[in-house]
């Protein structure tokens, strides 16, 4: 997933926290019902990064880069045998390396993830409302064991998930584009039953930027035997569709609010892991943009016609890590092919392929550190990002891109402690 984020909780999550850890010793057990528990992690890396190749390169240099660190609050109140209250507050310690400035200018140091309130029933599954993950993410995405997650303790089909080598996580990855946390929404997930879970989601778009409903959907299936995993998915993005105008003026691949179109993705995957702690891992995705842009006026048109369809886009990865006692080795590819019916330029100018290796080392359950390389090759008209995403134009402000045609590169050494 990218590693920035935009809504600032600092003040409520202090207070909670405050509360929590501070609390007078005399309190009775009855003052605080919910049992409340703070984790997270911190990450750091310290790494070499360039891009080249596009109109304008991002010159070789060294950084130190913060990764998704993270502070949260998880609670919840027993009801009854079968019934429980579970909430959660979660932030973004963003940029913590640069003082809580990041690349785009934004100076917040803890920032909102996912939070929300609801009920958890051992028969009839989870309800909950806020703003979380889509289960195109948390179910069988980057927001849970399937791809990988938890500070690099777990092996799932994004490796190198918080780390600057990561490959799926949304719009400017490789794989996984269509994951998204979802504002005011709300999400259901079924018990497991011999090995299924389903899990749906749906979020409400209150603004009407554009005129119309970008209301979301979102709809996976997972299924978990011993070594094996696996998982379908679905979203959709009502009113969406690609931004022509980017795409003419040199921005980039990018969706915006398109009225009367919608932008549909489709993910499959499984994964195993060997008795020899060997894991594999492939999964597909296939992107499907709407789009809607004036037509040239033929002689004699009086109004200019609105030409509407779709393009189409198709993705792979493919992981394989071994493990050795404490020390993990891992490889992932991946392939973004041609798009389909492109407006602009060669379908195959919007192609991309990403490579990352490397090995981590576990001290313990808390405290890991771990070593990689990742180079994107992006096409002409891509821009494809690093975990850790590269700016080389309008740094420091909300418009900050990456130049098409550039290709990211990095390796360095991290260290990730949680707690």
């Amino acid at each position: 997933m990218s590693c920035t984020s935009r809504i600032t909780t600092w003040s409520v999550l202090a207070a909670a926290l405050g509360g929590v850890l501070l609390a007078p010793a005399r309190a009775r057990a009855d003052d605080f019902p919910l049992q409340v528990k703070p984790y997270g992690f911190l990450n750091a890396q310290l790494e070499w990064v360039r891009a080249l190749g596009g109109t304008t390169p991002y010159t070789p240099r060294m950084r130190v880069s913060d990764c998704n660190s993270r502070l949260g609050l998880a609670g919840s109140l027993a009801v009854n045998d079968d019934l429980k209250v579970v909430v959660q507050l979660e932030g973004f310690l963003n940029n913590f390396e640069q003082g809580g400035i990041d690349d785009l200018g934004h100076p917040s140091t803890l920032e909102s993830r996912n939070s929300f309130v609801g009920v958890d029933h051992r028969r009839f599954g989870r309800l909950l409302v806020g703003y979380m993950d889509s289960p195109y993410r948390s179910l069988v995405g980057t927001g849970n064991e399937y791809g990988g997650n938890l500070g690099l303790t777990q092996l799932g089909l994004d490796l190198w998930n918080n780390t600057t080598a990561s490959m799926s996580g949304g719009f400017p990855s490789l794989f996984s584009r269509g994951e998204a946390r979802f504002k005011n929404s709300v999400h259901y997930t079924s018990p497991e039953l011999f090995g299924v879970r389903l899990s749906a989601a749906y979020g409400f778009d209150e603004t009407l930027s554009n005129g119309g409903r970008r209301d979301r959907v979102s709809v996976a299936l997972s299924y978990n035997l011993l070594g094996l995993k696996a998982g379908i998915a679905f979203d959709h993005q009502a009113n969406t569709g690609v931004d022509g105008d980017s795409l003419q003026r040199g921005l980039g691949f990018q969706t915006t609010g398109v009225n009367d179109v919608a932008t549909n993705y489709y993910k499959v995957f499984a994964s195993y892991l060997f008795p020899t702690n060997t894991y594999v891992g492939f999964g597909y995705e296939r992107s499907v943009y709407g789009y809607a842009n004036f037509a040239q006026i033929d002689p004699g048109q009086i109004y200019t016609p609105l030409d509407q369809g779709t393009m189409s886009q198709g993705g792979a990865m493919l992981s394989i890590a071994q493990g050795l006692g404490d020390l993990t080795f891992m490889f992932s590819v991946g392939k973004l092919g041609n798009l389909s019916n492109s407006i602009e330029g060669s379908g195959s100018d919007y192609g991309a392929s990403q490579l990352s290796i490397g090995a981590k080392y576990a001290f313990n359950g808390a405290f890991m550190a771990y070593v990689f390389f990742s180079r994107i090759d992006n096409k002409p008209l891509q821009n494809l990002q690093l975990g850790s995403p590269i700016f080389s134009n309008q740094t420091g402000t909300d418009g900050a891109y990456l130049s098409p045609g550039d290709k990211p590169t990095a390796g360095g050494i991290g260290m990730i402690a949680r707690f």
